[in-house]
């Protein structure tokens, strides 16, 4: 398979997942689901622009999920770091000025940054597109406006508006038809328009190395140098750029064209495998002795449990609207996590046990677990290098 990016014939195996779940995020109901629930995902990696890419998907299962099963809406202060890293880039690039009158967010979701974007700059107009039913309402009780559907240029061609700044985050990964995808941006643009992507790290991730942004809804992993070679063919040249500690790149791009040269590849020569492998050891061996339980009911948790086989007490989240839903082939109902750990240290039962933090928001659970006064042992293995 050519790299989707830029053609290029050769690229090499960077990763394989065998035997992974499809299904990344709880559900209030998992007896309608078919099978299969479990998928083998290979990644190669382009030669020339060093973009990582899925060599085989089921696009008729990713776009079920994203209408149906993708996202469960959370509390504002829930899972804030990214959105917050996000509104720093556009708050210190002073992207958004007076001339700004319009912003149009790609996968909205249940509206967070926008809502936040809206409370610092509220002389502009936001709108937001949404294919998920459950969290584009939920972006409309923020008083937004959200279109319900996938972004394409069709419906792109129907909105009567042209956006000052369009963004999105944590979508482009997940496209399909990159020509398509752009064309729509294309009809949504002016000649002084900004956008900007947001979308989880190669270069990161093999530079730590991890293996968060690899699933089985990322048909795509971006390095600088595969989203620059990308967006340079639809006519949107990089102006700034960084990555977050959190391991997620942020571009901002410009259709007046600049000459630059490409950003410089990453070099995995194996690392990723040999991450996996050591970090599959490292937790079977810390959790043999030990009970534990999970806190993250995501995709973390998922590819926690699929590559170790680690069966936990109980899987909790910090979301409430996650409380009583189930993953898709796992014997688990969520719970809620305060309840639970103020229980357990009630009980006197948290010196014996361990929290395995199953989220890339690391930082704030291990914050929320100090404040709540946790005694046991907490274990993050999305925080080790």
């Amino acid at each position: 398979m050519n790299c989707p990016v830029c053609n290029y014939k050769k690229n090499t195996l960077l990763l394989k997942l065998n035997n992974f779940p499809i299904y990344q995020h709880p559900m209030d109901d998992t007896s309608n689901i078919p099978l299969p629930h479990v998928i083998d995902i290979e990644y190669s990696i382009c030669r020339q622009c060093a973009h990582a890419f899925q060599l085989n998907y089921n696009k008729d299962i990713l776009e079920a999920i994203y209408k149906h099963h993708y996202y469960t809406p959370s509390p504002e202060n829930i899972g804030a770091s990214f959105r917050y890293d996000f509104i720093k880039f556009i708050s210190e690039n002073n992207i958004i000025d007076k001339k700004t009158l319009n912003v149009l967010e790609i996968g909205c979701s249940s509206g967070e940054v926008l809502a936040e974007l809206k409370t610092i700059y509220s002389n502009v107009d936001y709108h937001g597109i949404e294919p998920n039913e459950e969290t584009a309402i939920a972006a409309e009780k923020k008083e937004l406006i959200v279109e319900k559907a996938f972004f394409t240029e069709k419906i792109a061609s129907s909105l009567c508006f042209k956006s000052d700044l369009i963004y999105s985050r944590h979508v482009i990964e997940h496209i399909f038809d990159f020509k398509d995808f752009f064309k729509a941006i294309s009809k949504m643009s002016h000649s002084t328009s900004t956008l900007i992507l947001e979308t989880p790290s190669l270069d990161w991730s093999i530079t730590q190395p991890s293996t968060q942004a690899f699933h089985v809804e990322h048909i795509h992993v971006f390095s600088e140098r595969s989203l620059v070679t990308l967006a340079n063919q639809f006519g949107w040249f990089k102006d700034k750029s960084i990555v977050t500690a959190s391991g997620n790149l942020i571009i901002s791009f410009t259709n007046k064209e600049k000459k630059s040269l490409l950003p410089l590849a990453p070099s995995d020569n194996g690392k990723l495998k040999q991450k996996i492998d050591k970090d599959i050891q490292a937790l079977q061996s810390y959790c043999k002795d030990e009970e534990f339980i999970f806190w993250g009911a995501g995709s973390g948790a998922v590819t926690l449990l699929a590559l170790t086989g680690l069966k936990p007490l109980y899987i909790i989240d910090g979301n409430p609207n996650k409380t009583g839903k189930r993953f898709c082939g796992l014997n688990y109902t969520i719970k809620y996590s305060i309840d639970t750990i103020n229980a357990l240290i009630n009980k006197d039962l948290d010196k014996k046990l361990t929290v395995i933090i199953s989220s890339s928001f690391h930082d704030e659970i291990k914050h929320e677990l100090t404040s709540l006064g946790w005694r046991g042992n907490i274990y993050a293995p999305y925080a080790l290098k």
